[in-house]
């Protein structure tokens, strides 16, 4: 409680005229008297006035002040107020006692009216002061909390931020590699029907339009595939310029697992069967919607993709104050060891399960689930299942703030409408 401007003194003292005698002097001198005539009274009443000084008679009877100062002391919400005992002349026994019991001076009695008052404003000094320390340091207590998660913060995005630029980095040199190693087959094709061009040229009129045509389609075929392949490029750079630049959105989880569940099991049609464990889920978080879905549309694909018609294929949740785990099951073929170190590597593509149906991609899908998880700050990871399938597990945060990065790396709080508030 903050000090008052005019200073609470409580006066406890069976005989009246005492306290009529203290109370005129100290309110002569700008303090504010209340006052009780007993032990139980005073400790009735002094939690609830919460005096700067308390002005306490050694002797009285029933509860003797002593007693009450021990009491007070064991009361969390009063221990601290200072407790001046007025005590006979000459009574030295008294006077450890009263020490012994939690007092911090005394006054004998009868009492010199400008002894008292010096005493009483000493105090009340120190225990205000006492109290604007305590304050004080509560308040730096809060604030260094604030600025070491701050600190916590800013240190885990600029992480982020470096396992972003690596990931861009390792992107960056994969579809170097990759646009050198998928589109040398199909403009070798090109270039040496180019050249079958020339040889037709010699040939008769019916051979060299038979021969003509052959070579047209090979052309056509081969840019068609160099087409594709430019395409997923294309979209997988939007894609993940997007992630990085989305913002917060109030949504419902469950409502986003069960949507793109739904999506994967129709656009797969083997007839699996389909296990919605959804638990514990919060019925509204702020997140990075479209970052979520990705990464949820790559692995629940893939579990269907890889899972053999008919069998089953299990998505479950858990939740706590902060964060969501999901995890999708399959009961396919599994990883291949081999494959495992570059499962989320740029361009790495696994082997093909032709028994499956499965078409050889570009190797996308993976690491840009990874990434969509990372830009979430959370963490995309698999497990091995037996004696067959396969665990993905998505862990992601959520709550009343999430720190996103901008499009230069540095952090911006949002708030609950999401709406960005500037990092201080």
């Amino acid at each position: 409680m903050m000090a008052s401007i005019r200073p609470t003194v409580f006066i406890v003292d069976d005989v009246p005229q005492n306290i009529q005698v203290a109370a005129t002097a100290l309110r002569d001198e700008g303090f504010v008297v209340s006052f009780a005539t007993s032990g139980a009274e005073a400790l009735e009443r002094i939690p609830l006035v919460e005096p700067d000084v308390i002005l306490l008679d050694v002797m009285m009877p029933g509860i003797s002040g002593f007693e009450v100062c021990q009491q007070l002391k064991a009361n969390p919400r009063v221990a601290a107020i200072p407790v001046i005992f007025l005590t006979a002349l000459n009574d030295a026994d008294a006077t450890v006692r009263g020490f012994a019991a939690g007092g911090v001076d005394y006054v004998t009695k009868p009492f010199n009216t400008a002894e008292l008052i010096a005493r009483v404003r000493t105090h009340a000094t120190l225990y205000s002061l006492q109290r604007l320390l305590a304050e004080k340091s509560a308040v730096l207590e809060d604030l260094t909390r604030s600025l070491e998660a701050q600190v916590a913060q800013r240190t885990e995005a600029l992480h982020a931020a470096l396992r972003r630029q690596q990931n861009f980095g390792q992107m960056s040199a994969a579809l170097i590699a990759l646009i050198n190693h998928e589109f040398r087959t199909p403009m070798t094709v090109i270039q040496s029907n180019v050249e079958m061009m020339r040889y037709a040229q010699q040939l008769a009129t019916a051979q060299r339009e038979e021969l003509c045509c052959q070579i047209q389609q090979r052309i056509a075929e081969s840019l068609a595939i160099m087409q594709k392949h430019l395409d997923s490029i294309a979209m997988m750079i939007e894609l993940h310029t997007a992630l990085l630049h989305e913002k917060p959105q109030l949504v419902s989880p469950a409502a986003i697992i069960r949507d793109v569940a739904q999506y994967c099991a129709n656009e797969y049609n083997r007839q699996n069967t389909l296990q919605l464990q959804l638990e514990g889920l919060p019925d509204h978080a702020i997140m990075l919607p479209e970052n979520f879905r990705v990464a949820l549309r790559t692995i629940i694909a893939n579990a269907f993709g890889y899972s053999p018609p008919t069998s089953v294929v299990t998505i479950s949740s858990s939740a706590d104050a902060s964060s969501i785990t999901v995890a999708v099951d399959d009961e396919g073929p599994g990883i291949d060891p081999e494959e495992e170190q570059h499962l989320y590597s740029w361009f790495k593509r696994g082997k093909a399960h032709t028994t499956l149906g499965v078409q050889r991609g570009l190797g996308l899908g993976l690491p840009l689930a990874k990434l969509a998880a990372e830009t979430m700050m959370g963490a995309l990871w698999h497990e091995r299942r037996f004696p067959r399938g396969t665990r993905f597990v998505l862990h992601v945060p959520y709550g009343q703030e999430l720190v996103t990065p901008n499009h230069e790396g540095v952090q911006s709080m949002h708030s609950s409408n999401g709406l960005p508030i500037a990092a201080q």
